[in-house]
């Protein structure tokens, strides 16, 4: 696929997205939490309803922590989704806020960990709200040091055997801005500099390291250590009732990356991602169906190659949750995945969900080949704007997998440029 194709995809998906934008007639964020809270405060005064037991206490006094006014408060909190998936079962950090030149700015610093031996430490300074709340402007560096990241090769129709690990660490300086022209509507940009991205034996003890069954030919970057400028657009349409635990509305983004090797060793790409989920409340707002969809699209020119650990995935916590961790790459991804929640108990829900994913080496095969899929059922805690925890139990041809996280389900991953995460 040429320059001209994935330009002509990148506009297409952008005024789909738009139209969908503008056509999706949903309540604001502050009309659904305020309904839902009304509803809840009216149901508690009712003297039909008996009084609530401990257990129902307690889940009502940990939402009205969470949920708050909304406000970001200075000081220390607890950063518990700094990690890529893999990270192990047990990943924290903190992290350190505080309001600069008379509030217009925040600096905050954070610093995580894992049982896996993961770790992150960052520092950032933003002006969020300038011009009216219709620009945000900002720059972070970023040390990153993954220790164990499975590789099973390249490919549909990699084998499950061999999976290897390696370690990969980091540094990314990086500027962003984004104009939101409407409360929905952002328009996003950001320039980097990534160095010291050198791939390194991993260090599980129960598979091997990456390079001991993989070379530059099936691991493109496995023997070098570019310097990366990099460079991004986007746009996203945020039609959500609420971001933390959305019950009606979608998301929709759209990305055009690019990565230059600045040692010119060969491994310079672009990349266009798309990708979207929709919430359709059933009955009642608390019955919902959610839909995701994500399409990842690479290119190079012929002397070129995308290193193995920009490659897009499927399999873990986001895409096909039957599979391990990052269990498919290459450099064209599509996947679809859906879910039905419906409350067990105050602050819990169950669901049923499926899932779906293809790849290929190049956008004309990548709905020829074959199709990856999933089942299972999972239970969410949540608050009444925020996700808490979710367990998934998923069924596929690989085996059975049990995913305790404390991120939501069917969220994008933007946290990182380095691996590429779902």
């Amino acid at each position: 696929m040429n320059r001209i194709s994935l330009v002509h995809v990148g506009s297409m998906a952008v005024v789909c997205l738009l139209n969908a934008g503008l056509l999706a007639a949903q309540e604001t964020r502050a009309q659904a939490i305020s309904e839902e809270r009304a509803a809840k405060a009216e149901s508690s005064a009712s003297p039909t309803i008996p009084e609530r037991g401990m257990f129902t206490r307690a889940f009502a006094w940990a939402a009205n922590k969470m949920d708050g006014s909304g406000a970001v408060k200075d000081g220390i909190y607890p950063d518990l989704g700094a990690l890529i998936p893999g990270s192990g079962l047990l990943s924290a950090g903190a992290g350190d806020r505080h309001r600069l030149f008379g509030d217009s700015a925040v600096m905050n610093a954070s610093a995580a960990g894992s049982t896996r031996r993961y770790s992150m430490v960052q520092s950032s300074i933003k002006w969020p709200r300038l011009f009216s709340d219709h620009l945000s402007v900002g720059a972070q560096i970023k040390y990153q040091d993954f220790t164990q990241i499975n590789y099973f090769g390249i490919g549909p129709d990699t084998s499950k055997g061999a999976q290897t690990d390696y370690r990969l660490q980091n540094v990314d300086v990086l500027g962003s801005a984004a104009i939101r022209p409407r409360e929905w509507l952002a328009l996003g940009g950001r320039l980097g500099y990534l160095r010291g991205n050198g791939v390194k034996p991993g260090l599980s003890l129960i598979h091997p390291s990456t390079d001991q069954r993989f070379d530059e030919s099936s691991a493109p970057g496995l023997t070098t250590e570019p310097r990366y400028a990099h460079a991004d657009a986007s746009v996203e349409v945020d039609r959500r009732d609420v971001a933390g635990y959305p019950t009606s509305g979608g998301f929709y983004r759209v990305g055009l990356e690019h990565f230059t090797d600045l040692d010119r060793s060969g491994h310079s790409f672009r990349r266009v991602d798309m990708d979207g989920v929709q919430y359709v409340p059933l009955f009642h707002r608390n019955w919902v169906i959610a839909v995701r969809g994500r399409v990842t699209l690479s290119q190079t020119t012929a002397s070129n190659q995308v290193p193995f650990y920009f490659l897009p995935t499927l399999g873990g916590d986001n895409t096909l949750r039957a599979y391990s961790d990052y269990r498919f790459r290459d450099r064209n991804v599509a996947e679809l995945s859906a879910e039905y929640r419906w409350p067990l108990f105050q602050m819990m829900d169950a669901a049923l969900f499926v899932d779906a994913g293809r790849l290929a080496p190049t956008a004309h095969d990548l709905w020829r080949t074959r199709l990856n899929r999933d089942y299972g059922v999972g239970f969410r805690v949540h608050s009444t704007t925020r996700s808490i925890a979710r367990i998934d139990i998923a069924k596929g041809p690989e085996g059975m997998r049990v995913i305790a996280r404390l991120t939501a389900p069917l969220g994008a991953t933007h946290h990182t440029v380095v691996p590429y995460v779902p």
